[in-house]
C-alpha cells in the first residue's frame, strides 16, 4: 500500500483542544473534556505515555464531536426509508432527503473525519517512539493501544467508504504543523477495505479484553469491538463483491468474507454470553427465559405478561453501557438525538425528523412487510410516540433514545383502544450506539442468507435454520405475548432469499435511528448489482414523484455522496463522484 501524506486541508494548526480520556467519575463530561495544548506535531511534545494518551483522547473526542457524530447518523439514515422531515425549513436536510445531492451541501464535508484520522495516524507514528523514551511504557503496554488506534482509524475510514466509496487514503501523519502540500487522489474502496481488514487482523487479538472499568469497556475499542468492526467490514466487502462482475474480478473473496462474518459473530456471541452469565442476568435461553428450549444467546428479554416493561429498551437505551452494548460513543447533548429525534423539557419536544409511513400503522400479523411493527411488538412505541385520536395529520414523533423507560399494560395488543403506554423521561441523553449484540446476530443471519443465495446458490437447511434462529431471537425478545398462531416458523423462511428479506426488515425494526438503514439498503443493492429492489423499499415514503426518485437513484453510483466543493478546491487531485441530479424537487408524505 502506497503511503500518502495529508494535504493542507487535513493538517490543522497545532493549537487544538485535545480531550482527556474517560475517568470513572462524571464519565460523559470527562470523556469530552478539552484542555489546551500546543505543538502536538512537534518532537518536544512527545516525551512520555501521558503525552501519547492525551492525543489518544483527542481521537475519541473528535469521534464524539457533533461534526462527526451527526454525519455518522445522517449519512447512515437520512436518505433511507425510515424518516420524514417535521419541517422543510432546512434546505440542506431537505435536499438530502429528496435525493437532490448538491456538492455545496455542508453535510457532505468530510474534513472532520480526516482530523480524527490525523490524530490516529499521529499516535500510531509516535507510539513506538514513546516505548523507546519512557521506561515505564513497554511494548506490551503499547500493543493494545495500537490495536485501539487502528480500530478507530478503520472506523473513520469505514464511514467514508460507505458514504463516498473512493476517498483519499492516508496512513502516515505529517510531522510538521504546516502540513504537506501534495494533493492526495482517491483510492479505490476495495484497496482501502483490504488494507483496513489486514491491518485489524494483525492486531485484533492484542485489543484490551477488560479495561477494569465497565464504561471504558464499551466506549473504547476492545478486542470484542474490534471483532465487531471486522464483522461489518467483511460484510460490506462481501456484499460489494457479490454481484456477477465482482465475483469474476475477486474470485473466492466474497465467500471467504461471508464465512468470516459468521465466525466472528459466533466469537462475539460466546464472549458476550459469558458477561451475562457472570453478571447473573437473564438472557435468551436461560432457565427462567421463555425461550429455554433454544440455544442461549446474549439478549435481554421482557417477561411474558400483558403488563410489562420493554426491558431491552430500558437497559440499552434508557441507560448506557449495557451488557448488550459492544461499542458506543459518549457524546452528551452534542449528538444527533436532541436535534433530530427530540428531547424532554417539562414535556416531549419533537426534533427535526419523524417516522415514515412504514412505522405509522400497526399490523395485525407479524412481519407482514407493509408495516414495520405488529400488535405484539414492544418496539413499536419504544420507537415512536403513540398518538392520541385518529387525526390524519398526526406527526409520528420519535421517542427512541429520548424516553428512559416504556411500560405497557397491553403487550398482547398494543393497538387496543383501552391499552396504555406510559413513558418515563429524563433530560439525559443516551450514547450513540455503533455496535450492539442484536446488530451482530443480524449480521450473521445476513451473511448466511447472502452466502447461500448469491455465492453457493443453494438453500442448505442447516445453515438457513441457524440464520433464522438468531434473527428470530432478536424479533422474539420484543414480542413476548405473540400467540402460537402468529409466531414465526422456519417453514415460512426456508429459502435464502426470503431469509435475506426478513433480516432486512428485522434490521429496520431493531436498529431504527442508529445510523444503519441507508447503509443496509446500499449493501442490499450492491449484492444485487443494481438499485431496482432497493428502490422498491425506498420509494414507499414519497407521496409523489416516486418515478423521479427512481430516476435519480437508478445507478449504483448515485448511492454515494458527492464530494463537497471545498474539498475539491483544497485537493486538486480529487475527482467528483459520477452521479449528479439537482434539478427536481421530491415531495414526501
Amino acid at each position: 500500500m502506497k503511503k500518502m501524506k495529508l494535504y493542507n486541508k487535513i493538517i490543522l494548526p497545532v493549537c487544538l483542544g485535545v480531550a482527556a480520556l474517560l475517568s470513572s467519575c462524571s464519565v460523559a463530561d470527562d470523556f469530552l473534556t478539552v484542555y489546551p495544548t500546543d505543538k502536538i506535531t512537534g518532537e518536544k511534545f512527545w516525551e512520555d505515555k501521558n503525552d501519547l494518551m492525551s492525543v489518544v483522547g483527542a481521537c475519541y473526542t473528535q469521534l464524539a464531536s457533533a461534526d462527526v457524530c451527526n454525519r455518522m447518523f445522517l449519512w447512515g439514515e437520512l436518505r433511507s426509508d425510515n424518516f420524514l422531515l417535521t419541517s422543510e425549513s432546512n434546505e440542506d436536510l431537505k435536499n438530502m432527503m429528496n435525493a437532490n445531492l448538491l456538492q455545496t451541501n455542508n453535510w457532505f464535508k468530510w474534513e472532520h473525519f480526516y482530523k480524527g484520522i490525523f490524530y490516529c495516524n499521529l499516535c500510531l507514528q509516535k507510539g513506538p517512539e514513546i516505548v523507546r523514551k519512557d521506561a515505564s511504557f513497554q511494548e506490551n503496554d503499547w500493543k493494545p493501544i495500537e490495536a485501539e488506534l487502528k480500530a478507530l482509524r478503520a472506523l473513520y475510514y469505514f464511514y467514508l467508504v460507505r458514504a463516498y466509496r473512493d476517498v483519499p487514503f492516508v496512513v502516515d501523519a505529517n510531522d510538521t504543523s504546516d502540513g504537506a502540500t501534495n494533493p492526495v487522489p482517491q483510492t479505490a474502496s476495495e484497496e482501502i477495505l483490504t488494507f483496513l481488514i489486514k491491518d485489524l487482523e494483525a492486531v485484533k487479538d492484542n485489543g484490551m479484553k477488560n479495561f477494569g472499568n465497565p464504561v471504558f469497556n464499551k466506549a473504547r475499542f476492545t478486542k470484542r469491538s474490534i471483532y465487531a468492526l471486522l464483522c461489518d467490514l467483511y460484510l460490506w466487502r462481501a456484499s460489494k463483491n457479490t454481484s456477477a462482475d465482482s465475483l469474476a474480478k475477486y474470485p473466492g473473496e466474497a465467500e471467504s468474507d461471508y464465512r468470516k462474518v459468521i465466525e466472528y459473530a459466533d466469537y462475539i456471541t460466546k464472549d458476550v454470553l459469558n458477561d451475562f452469565k457472570e453478571e447473573r442476568e437473564n438472557y435468551y435461553g436461560s432457565e427462567r427465559s421463555p425461550f429455554s428450549k433454544e440455544e442461549p444467546l446474549p439478549l435481554y428479554y421482557s417477561q411474558k405478561s400483558k403488563n410489562t416493561t420493554d426491558v431491552a429498551y430500558r437497559l440499552i437505551f434508557g441507560d448506557s453501557y449495557s451488557l448488550e452494548d459492544i461499542f458506543e460513543i459518549s457524546n452528551g447533548n452534542v449528538g444527533p438525538v436532541k436535534t433530530y429525534f427530540g428531547y424532554f423539557d417539562g414535556g416531549y419536544k419533537s426534533g427535526a425528523l419523524s417516522a415514515s409511513s412504514a412505522f405509522q400503522q400497526v399490523g395485525t400479523k407479524p412481519d407482514e412487510g407493509n408495516t414495520a411493527f405488529s400488535k405484539t411488538d414492544l418496539r413499536t412505541y419504544s420507537t415512536i410516540q403513540k398518538t392520541s385520536g385518529s387525526s390524519t395529520s398526526a406527526v409520528f414523533n420519535i421517542v427512541k433514545f429520548v424516553a428512559r423507560n416504556v411500560q405497557y399494560d397491553c403487550a398482547d395488543d398494543i393497538q387496543a383502544t383501552s391499552g396504555k403506554i406510559e413513558y418515563s423521561w429524563s433530560p439525559m441523553y443516551t450514547n450513540f450506539k455503533v455496535y450492539r449484540m442484536s446488530d451482530i446476530l443480524l449480521m450473521k443471519a445476513e451473511a448466511i442468507a447472502s452466502l447461500q443465495q448469491y455465492i453457493l446458490k443453494t438453500d442448505d437447511e442447516t445453515m438457513l435454520k441457524e440464520g433464522f434462529r438468531v434473527a428470530k431471537a432478536v424479533f422474539a425478545r420484543s414480542n413476548p405475548m405473540i400467540s402460537t398462531d402468529d409466531d414465526l416458523v422456519f417453514e415460512n423462511y426456508s429459502s435464502s432469499q426470503i431469509l435475506e428479506e426478513f433480516v432486512m426488515r428485522e434490521r429496520q425494526r431493531e436498529l431504527f435511528g442508529e445510523g444503519k438503514r441507508w447503509f443496509d439498503l446500499v449493501r442490499f443493492a450492491l449484492r444485487q448489482g443494481n438499485t431496482s429492489k432497493m428502490l422498491g423499499l425506498l420509494v414507499a415514503k414519497y407521496s409523489t414523484n416516486a418515478s423521479a426518485i427512481k430516476a435519480k437513484l437508478a445507478t449504483i453510483n448515485s448511492l454515494y455522496n458527492p464530494v463537497h466543493n471545498d474539498e475539491l478546491k483544497a485537493n486538486t487531485a480529487l475527482v467528483q463522484n459520477p452521479a449528479w441530479v439537482t434539478d427536481e424537487t421530491i415531495v414526501k408524505n
